[in-house]
């Protein structure tokens, strides 16, 4: 039974369980927001049980007059219970602050990653489909050149044409071959690339079938999806929740100056033998303050420490503020321009085949040479070669741009490979 191909969902959705980077973005989100659970513990009751058992030797003597009054072996048992309730601790109400923005953090994260992975097995798959229409235009051609160079040996015999045409007709010949080897092995390296991604090597993969339709940007000013960046992308979401995490920072560290009031309440149990039963059962409740006066300047270091921390962070922010305006605006043009060129490509494939058949009917008739005939074929498929290419890079200069502008979603890749499907 012939191989079923599949398609760009398909792929995607194999990557979404199989590639290693994307799963160790999803473990590292799931890691990162156990830090709130973890903060709002310390603002909740902390309930500590103790308990003891001891064997005891006591042997008593009187003095001056040396006289044992007894030796007694007893056993001592008890349990303490402590409940302690944060009363007052600004440390640790900032670190709930931080541990929400550093949550949310972990979810942009996450969200880039994801929108990552769309982009990186978009790409890959595109390589695959780059390398197997090289590979078929690289075929083409060089059965075209066996064809003239069979008709240039045929002609040779009878005397029309002059070994020198033979030997142009065989260079050619041969540099196609050497060109077919290299087609060969980069769709090997380009299957192995999307295997990187998937665990799987993938015998046929569908490809487009249709006249690729040619969608401007909507909206079309690019100042709106400049706009659109700077609220919704989100790696630079995840470098705004890490600045405010690291201005928390400097907020716990100068918590370090300010006192803490908790209230504690312990009960227990205590029972044993000496020179006579004891049971001892007591229960308190009350408040304690904890107020730090000096530690050695640690707290002062910590502070300032966290301060250049959070400036460092708004820094990072800042830089990555400017190079996603930067992005956005270059895959903006970068889509038009693709459009402008495929456009080119289109009327230059069908220039390139009116000049190669004139060509060849010039040749026939003996005003063009055979070199004029391989120079217009070898530019009939480097021409075929540039419009595939132009064709992928507009497809993933489109998916980006809405990278770029925070929009990305696997919607986007189900539209690609709807036109996959579409009969020519």
């Amino acid at each position: 039974m012939p191989a079923l191909a599949v398609d760009l969902i398909d792929v995607y959705q194999q990557a979404t369980v199989s590639d290693p980077t994307f799963q160790e973005a999803k473990a590292t989100r799931l890691a990162n927001r156990e830090a709130l659970p973890q903060s709002i513990a310390a603002l909740l009751p902390n309930l500590s049980a103790t308990a003891d058992t001891t064997g005891n030797y006591v042997k008593t003597v009187r003095a001056p007059v040396p006289d044992e009054l007894g030796t007694f072996k007893f056993n001592s048992k008890g349990y303490t219970v402590t409940l302690t309730q944060p009363i007052i601790n600004f440390g640790s109400l900032a670190s709930v602050y931080q541990a929400r923005a550093t949550a949310k953090q972990a979810d942009a994260v996450f969200g880039a990653a994801a929108q990552d992975l769309i982009i990186r097995v978009a790409s890959a798959y595109f390589n695959v489909l780059l390398a197997q229409d090289d590979l078929r235009y690289t075929r083409a051609e060089r059965e075209a050149n066996a064809r003239q160079l069979d008709q240039v040996k045929e002609r040779f015999k009878v005397g029309l044409e002059t070994i020198t045409t033979v030997y142009n007709a065989q260079s050619s010949y041969d540099a196609v071959i050497a060109s077919e080897i290299a087609a060969e092995n980069t769709l090997r390296n380009s299957n192995e690339a999307l295997r990187q991604l998937t665990g799987t090597i993938y015998p046929m993969i569908e490809g487009l079938k249709i006249k690729l339709p040619l969608i401007c940007p909507d909206p079309t000013d690019v100042e709106q999806w400049v706009s659109a960046a700077e609220m919704q992308n989100l790696n630079l979401l995840a470098a705004r929740f890490a600045t405010q995490a690291a201005h928390d920072q400097v907020k716990i560290n100068f918590a370090g100056h300010l006192p803490v009031v908790n209230a504690v309440g312990t009960y227990g149990r205590n029972n044993g033998q000496s020179l006579g039963t004891t049971d001892t059962v007591a229960g308190s409740i009350g408040l304690q303050l904890n107020m730090p006066i000096y530690q050695g300047g640690l707290v002062v270091s910590q502070t300032r420490q966290a301060q250049d921390k959070y400036a460092a962070a708004s820094a990072n922010m800042e830089q990555q503020h400017r190079q996603i305006t930067i992005t956005t605006r270059q895959k903006y043009n970068d889509v038009l321009a693709d459009i402008s060129k495929i456009k080119a490509d289109r009327q230059a494939v069908v220039s390139a085949q009116s000049s190669l058949d004139s060509t060849q009917e010039a040749f026939k008739v003996g005003t063009r040479t055979i070199v004029d005939v391989l120079l217009a074929q070898q530019q009939l498929y480097q021409t075929k070669r540039n419009y595939a290419q132009d064709e992928y890079t507009y497809l993933n200069d489109t998916l980006l741009l809405k990278q770029a502008a925070g929009t990305l979603k696997v919607a986007d890749l189900q539209s690609i490979n709807d036109w996959l499907h579409l009969p020519s």
